[in-house]
């Protein structure tokens, strides 16, 4: 393991630390899939058609955790392997090969805690002893003419304007608690301290709902909460977010506002 690698693990393995210790929770799929994409936006390189994230990811878990996670691996990868290509496509970024995941057990951790280490990977070169490329017969001799002076005027071509970057949506849920920025691709709500809004109402799930940024708005999704989730005081499994919509969670009341 590189010396980058590794201390990108065990400082990841800290923060997620801090919060496995607190709860004593197994680690869940969902947690996973929703780290996997986070780090794919903060690990994303801006190139000059296309925005690339990582396609490999190695999950460190706990003794506990890796030995439940271990018995449905194949079953667990596939998911997140698709969970993590569904989203990059939505956002519009590149994988340059198929996702690969990989489930590694440290001793070092406890329950609840896990590290995530990220590469991009191009696909394998072509093997070699592949049929060569095809060759192109030979062009047959042309009779001599005579020459003829002929001046051929190039005009250096009028690049096209490059078009104007499309403005990413804004979005603000604002409640009694305070006012939460919607700028991660993915925002978990929940009671737990491990969501990135965190709800101290009883009556919420510890990972009650999640809003998705998208190139046209918010999606909201409910993530199977014992309480359920209200949009506009009706009844959600998911929906895409307006202006003005007030999202209940157990009994927290959020408003949510579009920014231009």
């Amino acid at each position: 393991m590189g010396i980058f690698r590794k201390a990108n693990r065990r400082l990841e393995g800290a923060v997620e630390g801090a919060f496995g210790r607190a709860f004593k929770s197994s680690v869940q799929p969902v947690e996973l899939a929703h780290k996997l994409a986070k780090e794919m936006g903060d690990h994303k390189t801006v190139g000059v058609s296309n925005v690339y994230v990582p396609n490999e990811f190695d999950v460190y878990l706990g003794k506990d955790d890796y030995e439940h996670l271990v018995s449905f691996e194949d079953s667990l990868k596939a998911e997140l392997g698709n969970y993590v290509t569904a989203f990059a496509r939505r956002e519009g970024w590149t994988l340059v090969a198929p996702p690969r995941i990989e489930l590694h057990m440290d001793d070092d951790l406890r329950v609840g805690e896990f590290g995530i280490a990220t590469r991009t990977v191009s696909a394998p070169a072509e093997a070699p002893g592949a049929a060569p490329a095809a060759v192109m017969p030979p062009v047959a001799a042309v009779a001599p003419g005579p020459v003829i002076d002929q001046t051929v005027l190039y005009q250096e071509p009028v690049p096209a304007a490059a078009p104007a970057p499309r403005a990413r949506a804004r979005g603000v849920l604002r409640g009694r608690q305070g006012d939460y920025q919607l700028t991660e691709p993915v925002t978990v709500i929940g009671r737990s301290r491990r969501c990135d809004i965190v709800l101290t109402d009883p009556n919420v799930s510890r990972q009650h709902a999640e809003i998705r940024r998208q190139d046209d708005g918010f999606l909201l999704l409910d993530l199977g909460s014992t309480n359920g989730t209200r949009v506009n005081r009706r009844d959600v499994k998911q929906v895409v977010l307006q202006h003005g919509d007030r999202v209940e969670l157990g009994t927290t009341e959020l408003v949510f506002e579009r920014q231009p």
